[in-house]
């Protein structure tokens, strides 16, 4: 069975992954408006191989034909979900390389199909509603983790850290001319503009029901 840090898992969960052994350190920002529309900026560094010599010069050779063809996973997803890649750049194109991607999705119809996966009975699926009603908006992820998924034991610091120094990812849902007003899984920044997922929260709600997990974030848009 299959035992993951939610940590470790989080970047699963939005389908914002590199193929093969290719790793990373990955800061993705969700920025979604009032209608449900939403800007994604997706930045990338110390883009690297686990493999060794060849196997990884190919893999990286690999990996810089397929961002520069606009192939490359992230792409190709964000146009299946009905969005435009507004802009993808290399930041740093020799090892370790860096790029910045920015896509558009022009309704919330093409953000809920990005943040989704449908997977099979017994794996990894999530559902992503956007919904509205007078001046609240709630963006709601419901996960059911795979049959053989099982959380990790709570680990020691070094192991944390050991795990953190393969490649940190972090997710930022940004809610514009808006307030967060509640929420579930996430922690909302001091502002009330921005949120994270709670990783304690996800614990506890994971071992609650490790079948299904509802989360959501809930702003109000003031009245003009």
């Amino acid at each position: 069975m299959r035992r993951l840090a939610l940590a470790a898992a989080i970047p699963l969960l939005l389908g914002v992954l590199l193929v093969g052994c290719i790793v990373s350190d990955e800061l993705t920002t969700f920025s979604i408006r009032p209608d449900g529309s939403a800007d994604l900026v997706l930045y990338r560094s110390n883009v690297r191989s686990t493999e060794e010599r060849s196997k990884a010069e190919e893999e990286l050779r690999s990996y810089v034909e397929r961002f520069d063809a606009r192939q490359d996973s992230d792409a190709v997803r964000i146009r299946e979900a009905g969005g435009e890649i507004v802009a993808a750049h290399w930041l740093r194109r020799e090892l370790p390389c860096s790029n910045v991607v920015v896509a558009r999705f022009p309704g919330a119809p093409a953000l809920e199909k990005y943040l989704t996966i449908a997977g099979k009975d017994g794996e990894l699926q999530l559902e992503t509603h956007f919904s509205k009603e007078g001046a609240r908006r709630r963006l709601r992820l419901v996960l059911r983790p795979p049959k053989d998924f099982k959380l990790a034991e709570p680990g020691n610091v070094k192991e944390t850290r050991q795990k953190q120094a393969d490649g940190i990812s972090e997710t930022r849902f940004v809610v514009t001319d808006s307030r967060i007003v509640t929420t579930r899984g996430f922690t909302a920044a001091a502002d009330g503009r921005s949120a994270l997922f709670a990783l304690d929260q996800l614990e506890e709600l994971l071992h609650a029901d490790p079948r299904r997990v509802e989360l959501f974030l809930e702003w109000e848009v003031p009245a003009k």
